[in-house]
Formats: C-alpha cells, sequence, structure tokens
C-alpha cells in the first residue's frame, strides 16, 4: 500500500471539526473466509459419511450372527468431518486464486476529525507535566497549584493502615 500524504487541514476557526485527510493507494480484491469454507466441508463431509456408513448393510460373523457396527459409523463421521474440512480448505484456496485476478487499484482517502473541544488546552499540558515531574505520584503532593495541598506536607500518606 503506497501512502500519498496530501493532508489537507478541513475546518475553520468557528468551532467547526478540524482535521486532515490522507490519500492513499490501496489494492482492493475479494478473498473467501477459509474458516467459513472449511467448516462447511467439515459438515458435509460428516454428513455424507454418517449417511454412507448408516446405508450399509449390517455386517455378520462366520456365524451368521449380527455385529454391532455402531462404533464404526461413528469412526467415519470423524473421519469424514477431517476429509470434509481439508476439502473445503482446499476449495477456499482455489477460489482465492482466482479471485486473485481480479484485483483493482483505487485511490482512498483518509479523514481524521478532531473536535476543537477536544484538543488539549494549556491546563491540560501544565497537569501532565506536573505529573511527569512527580514520576506518577499524586499530584496533590506539596503542590501549591492544586486545591488543599498546602495542609498536606511531602511524604504524609492519608492512606488508611499506612504510616
Amino acid at each position: 500500500m503506497d501512502a500519498t500524504h496530501d493532508r489537507t487541514p478541513q475546518g475553520d476557526a468557528a468551532g467547526d471539526p478540524e482535521g486532515t485527510t490522507e490519500q492513499l493507494d490501496v489494492t482492493v480484491r475479494r478473498s473467501p473466509k477459509y474458516g467459513a469454507f472449511a467448516a462447511a466441508g467439515a459438515l458435509v463431509g460428516a454428513v455424507a459419511a454418517g449417511l454412507i456408513a448408516a446405508s450399509m448393510p449390517q455386517a455378520v460373523n462366520e456365524n451368521g450372527v449380527p455385529v454391532d457396527t455402531t462404533p464404526v459409523i461413528g469412526l467415519m463421521i470423524v473421519a469424514g468431518f477431517v476429509l470434509g474440512g481439508g476439502l473445503g480448505a482446499l476449495v477456499a484456496i482455489i477460489v482465492d486464486r482466482a479471485l486473485a485476478k481480479r484485483t483493482t487499484a483505487t485511490v482512498a482517502e483518509r479523514v481524521e476529525v478532531r473536535r476543537p473541544d477536544a484538543l488539549p488546552t494549556a491546563e491540560d499540558d501544565a497537569l501532565e507535566a506536573r505529573f511527569e515531574r512527580l514520576g506518577g505520584a499524586d499530584p496533590g503532593l506539596a503542590d501549591p497549584a492544586v486545591p488543599g495541598a498546602a495542609e498536606r506536607k511531602r511524604g504524609e500518606d492519608d492512606r488508611p493502615g499506612r504510616a
């Protein structure tokens, strides 16, 4: 993705939002959802294997007694699930390769908008500087600009259980 930086200011000083636009060269193409293809393939494979295993004739042993084949049906469903999921993913790869030939290049416009009331003020900058100067400590500790700070002394802690 190539970025052509054409930053144009938007808005005016009358309270309209301020912002910038940026034009980007982008490539657009469609792509299949691999998970959806694999899940659909797994579901179709499990159902097909279950139907095939259930439709098989009843197995009999050498004495002519019918044998329970329920575990074989379960195993066939699991095998169909795995093989169907793999085939679904393979179909997704084939579809992705076919759609890759239809890519188009276009220009997109990215707009960043900031409202004037959301812009930082001088008071916000002063508070941030005070916070950084104190190393992230309580900004009210021994700072005369904060109301009530004159009564506190550096090192005192008002939290219960602390000395």
